[in-house]
């Protein structure tokens, strides 16, 4: 039962950072495709990956974004978002590589928000609090440490976020009640949870199959039945294919490292807790002035997709083509 209640919690954390943040998860808690779709995608995703990287002996910063790609690329075959563009917009939203994949869908998306806000962030969460992650997985100093620099990061993606989740959930009510629950429910589950000697990374043989056919269900089964128009000719399936082969050969070819932490005893639990309230008041304060029709608001709200583009294309070149294949560490 320990093991059970503590991968709930951690499904909950892997669906509710990326999808509440983005306010494509509203209203989360009343919505039967989020306990069918939504929260399985997010959890075996997230548990399987983190599963890979330690038996692979892979857990550099580099290889971890890689898998972080990975799991930004997952929504091309559900949401077909990547092809063709968000559901209610006519098209991709800052253009376009050729004519199938949009820019801020592919550099944005794929390389900062899924591979920073679907992994990497859960990952650090979960790093911070319980002791067993904390031993495998490097240490989340990058937000979670005591530098400058990762106060400037604390404070720059709680902009980020907040203001992303406050512009896609413009009405407060339904902002309150799909923060609320979240907020509360990782809370409690942390209180009851912290203790507990069920928070293991490494899955066990049987999990790891029921994860991988649960998963491989849910892909041939929502394949052909979300947005069908929507499914790109050949040739796009083809380099999406392609950049899952180029993917996988970059992760490989990165260097093998002990699963240990790189820093010292974990940093007090409330941190994370403490900031994720500082995203959810930014978030709010925008949602508030948006549905109060205050122009600054819904300007500010435009920032974070540009930044987006720009922080996920450096932090490619910096953690994969420098540090990944230059220097290797």
């Amino acid at each position: 039962m320990a093991r059970a209640g503590f991968l709930l919690w951690v499904a909950l954390l892997a669906f509710g950072l990326p999808e509440v943040f983005a306010g494509t998860g509203a209203g989360w808690l009343t919505r039967p495709d989020v306990y069918i779709l939504a929260i399985p995608l997010y959890a075996l995703h997230f548990l399987l990956l983190c599963h890979l990287a330690l038996k692979a002996r892979r857990t550099s910063w580099p290889a971890l974004f890689l898998l972080g790609i990975v799991f930004g690329l997952y929504e091309t075959w559900i949401t077909k978002v990547v092809w063709s563009g968000y559901p209610d917009s006519d098209g991709f939203a800052m253009g376009s590589f050729g004519p199938w994949f949009g820019i801020h869908e592919t550099v944005g998306l794929i390389l900062f928000y899924h591979a920073i806000t679907s992994f990497l962030l859960p990952l650090a969460v979960l790093t911070r609090l319980f002791p067993a992650y904390a031993a495998r997985f490097p240490a989340p100093d990058w937000i979670f440490g005591a530098t400058r620099w990762a106060l400037l990061r604390r404070i720059g993606l709680a902009l980020i976020w907040g203001l992303i989740s406050g512009h896609n959930m413009p009405d407060p009510r339904l902002y309150l009640v799909s923060w609320l629950p979240m907020l509360a429910l990782l809370a409690f589950g942390y209180w009851r949870l912290k203790h507990t000697l069920a928070a293991r990374p490494i899955l066990s043989r049987f999990g790891l199959w029921a994860g991988g056919i649960w998963l491989a269900i849910l892909y041939i089964a929502s394949w052909p039945a979300l947005r069908t128009e929507a499914i790109p000719p050949a040739p796009a399936l083809g380099i999406t294919l392609g950049l899952y082969i180029v993917v996988a050969l970059l992760f490989w070819w990165q260097k093998k490292h002990e699963p240990a932490s790189q820093s010292l005893l974990p940093a007090p639990a409330r941190m994370p807790f403490f900031w994720l309230l500082i995203v959810f008041f930014i978030g709010l304060a925008t949602s508030v002035g948006i549905s109060a029709g205050v122009g600054l608001a819904a300007g500010l709200a435009v920032l974070p997709f540009l930044a987006m583009v720009a922080i996920g294309a450096g932090l490619f070149f910096w953690l994969v083509v420098w540090r990944g294949l230059i220097r290797r560490c």
